[in-house]
């Protein structure tokens, strides 16, 4: 990330005590109660972790992907399987990403270990880019978690932020509920918990990646360096190596602003806060609002020591959280994670927030964003609606 970025989010960089992350997840928990799941694997609130790892020079484990090198007919069918269940992108959503230029593709492989490791495709917007790669040689028994030891990523030699994992062959419905990629319930254990089913049918796993930047049209075009290093498995948020390996991948993103930009002047319920812009494009969603800055609420806790320590807690406002479209489908909680939350400027008064979408969209469908907060004097989860007038 740039030094001079305007965006002060509120997960970079920054030391989350462990009770912070306990209160937000029970807040998403609460939601999800209030939708009726009885599941328990919900999107959780969580520090954007950028992994780092020692350099290694190996000219033969260097490949590179080149925007353009295949035919529209080849890119068509070598779409990755995983991101087009993840993101549910339909025939037609496919050959538009190609068309607008958001999608890239390669065949650029490298192996080392016995396992190979395929940059398959990107898809890049104005804040985000989605990766996908091929995993091939190393397999896992059904709930059991996947993982590299260590990932780094530049863009035009710049560490980028990221998050990623292992498709997990689970997506979210419109309800935000999870569910296997054809729409069955997924399988669970005897305390409820959903058990994962990381393999693809052709013995492959995938592994996907979420890149943000808080400069518009950074990742248009840029050559992204990708270093991936050890493979092992993930149980209760430790790390058991495997297999140690080394694969680097250099490709160039291609990228497009397809963005449906909608100026608007909406205040939200009885709040203070006024909604004055939506830009969605395919795969994103970023929303400004009139939320002038007032004091932290200031809030003590005991730590793991025993201590007594302060955590300051900014007002924030309600969310955007899901989307209405023209044909009365309304598609809730819908965010991938990796949220970017501030203002722009020290003054504190136009506050952003921005964040991939876990699905694909047609912008021009939209009719409606879906706002939400947790009132903490009622205990309630309000919801608005603020309808996107049209270009």
């Amino acid at each position: 990330m740039k030094k001079n970025d305007t965006i002060y989010t509120l997960q970079q960089n920054i030391e989350i005590p462990d009770i912070v992350t306990e209160k937000a997840n029970m807040a998403f928990e609460q939601i999800r109660k209030d939708a009726g799941s009885s599941s328990d694997k919900i999107v959780t609130y969580q520090k954007s972790v950028k992994k780092s790892r020692k350099k290694y020079v190996i000219a033969a484990l260097i490949a590179t992907m080149t925007v353009g090198a295949v035919s529209a007919y080849a890119a068509y069918t070598n779409w990755s399987h995983g991101m087009k269940e993840e993101l549910r992108i339909s025939e037609e959503q496919q050959k538009n990403l190609e068309a607008n230029g958001m999608a890239a593709f390669s065949d650029a492989s490298v192996t080392d270990a016995g396992v190979t490791v395929t940059a398959q495709q990107s898809i890049t917007d104005n804040y985000y880019t989605y990766l996908s790669f091929k995993v091939e040689g190393y397999s896992v028994e059904k709930g059991v978690q996947p993982d590299f030891e260590t990932i780094s990523v530049t863009a035009d030699g710049q560490d980028v932020s990221w998050g990623g994992r292992f498709y997990d062959g689970m997506i979210s419905g419109n309800d935000g509920m999870f569910v296997n990629a054809d729409g069955s319930e997924p399988e669970t254990e005897a305390d409820g918990s959903m058990i994962e089913n990381y393999m693809m049918d052709d013995g492959s796993l995938e592994y996907h990646m979420i890149l943000k930047s808080h400069e518009k049209g950074f990742f248009t075009g840029k050559q992204l360096h990708v270093e991936l290093e050890n493979l092992g498995t993930v149980a209760k948020a430790q790390y058991f190596p495997d297999i140690e390996g080394n694969w680097i991948l250099d490709m160039t993103l291609g990228g497009a602003d397809t963005a449906r930009y909608i100026e608007t002047c909406e205040k939200l319920g009885d709040t203070e806060t006024i909604v004055t812009g939506v830009e969605l494009s395919p795969v994103s969603m970023r929303v400004t609002y009139d939320f002038p800055k007032t004091e932290p609420r200031m809030e003590e806790f005991e730590d793991e020591n025993g201590e007594i320590q302060t955590i300051a807690w900014p007002a924030q406002p309600p969310f955007a959280f899901g989307i209405r479209l023209k044909d009365g489908t309304v598609m809730k909680y819908i965010s991938a994670g990796s949220e970017s939350t501030g203002y722009t400027s020290e003054e504190g008064q136009e506050y952003v927030v921005s964040f991939p979408l876990d699905r694909v969209i047609d912008p021009d469908q939209v009719e409606a964003v879906l706002f939400r907060e947790y009132n903490e004097e009622s205990n309630e989860h309000l919801t608005y609606e603020v309808p996107l007038k049209a270009n």
